[in-house]
């Protein structure tokens, strides 16, 4: 009787992953020779994967900083000629004011192509009509001859990357003309015809 207390919570424990073939045989001591073996090379597997991806976190990592460091680059390498273009026309002394300003559009027009590439684009306003998705609207001004809502000058301009909104163009747009509604005083206003 005191065999069966001993073997009787060891077999409940057995019992609970088992299909019951082999609860009376109670619990293994280790196995063989070629289960320890198996055993330590698993461990050894398990302990090798765990180093191959903490190196991996690791490395990831750092070419994380190293991209976010540099991610700029390229641009940054495609601005360095009109820097020294701009530099040169600013040591140009006794040159006349004509020729600097051609230098200087020459200059901006290769700049902006260069910027094109990096998928920039200027949003076209003078005369077009005004979009609040585009354009931001800092004067409205009364326009014979102009239809409420002609762009009638740009402050500054608007700028697309890759076909988003960047930077809105900073527009003047004309009002639109007053509605005659039959006179100017309003309904009810107390005058008398």
């Amino acid at each position: 009787m005191e065999d069966r207390e001993k073997e009787s919570p060891l077999a409940e424990i057995v019992g609970e992953g088992s299909t019951g073939e082999d609860v009376e045989a109670g619990p293994t001591t280790g196995g063989g020779p070629a289960e320890t073996a198996d055993a330590a090379k698993l461990k050894e597997q398990l302990a090798y994967l765990a180093a191959e991806f903490e190196n991996f976190r690791k490395r990831v990592a750092r070419e994380r900083e190293s991209q976010a460091a540099f991610w700029n680059e390229k641009l940054l390498r495609a601005i360095l000629p009109f820097l020294d273009n701009l530099e040169r026309a600013m040591g140009q002394e006794g040159t006349s004011a004509a020729a600097l300003l051609s230098g200087v559009r020459m200059t901006h027009d290769q700049f902006l192509l260069e910027l094109r590439k990096f998928g920039l684009e200027q949003l076209p306003a003078q005369g077009g009509t005004f979009d609040p998705s585009l354009h931001e609207a800092i004067a409205s001004v009364p326009a014979s001859g102009k239809s409420g809502g002609t762009i009638l000058a740009e402050a500054r301009k608007g700028y697309l990357l890759h076909g988003r909104l960047l930077r809105p163009a900073q527009v003047t747009v004309a009002a639109a003309p007053p509605e005659d509604g039959g006179g100017d005083a309003p309904a009810g206003s107390g005058e008398r015809p």
